[in-house]
């Protein structure tokens, strides 16, 4: 996650943040993964100035938390979508089982299992 720099404020002022900056750091606490000091230290931030950011996203919640909108229904699929989705599905598992056999006798040939080696990345 990239460090977001504060906005410089004139000559030695304190910098302000960005709203979403300070949103992140206060969700990041408010989850409990993170103590007030490790945030700090994340962020290269003081303790108070976390804390600062937890208060003020209490404070305006309300204003900054947009509802979700509604999700509205999916439209009806026409009969053709319909029929192209079930042909792109068709084509999709022939693939999956063509690769599938491929890797049985490529672990058949080289007496490995392919499937497992992958698998550890």
């Amino acid at each position: 996650m990239k460090h977001e720099k504060p906005n410089k404020g004139i000559k030695g002022r304190i910098p302000t943040y960005s709203a979403s900056f300070k949103v992140q750091v206060a969700l990041e606490y408010l989850d409990g993964d993170y103590s007030l000091t490790q945030l700090a230290r994340k962020y290269e931030l003081l303790p108070r100035q976390v804390e600062w950011f937890v208060y003020w996203y209490r404070k305006n919640q309300a204003s900054i938390v947009t509802e979700k909108p509604s999700e509205a229904e999916p439209a009806p699929l026409s009969l053709k979508d319909s029929k192209d989705l079930e042909k792109k599905i068709a084509l999709a598992e022939m693939k999956i089982a063509a690769l599938e056999k491929v890797i049985a006798l490529a672990n058949e040939e080289y007496g490995t299992d392919l499937k497992k080696k992958a698998a550890t990345r």
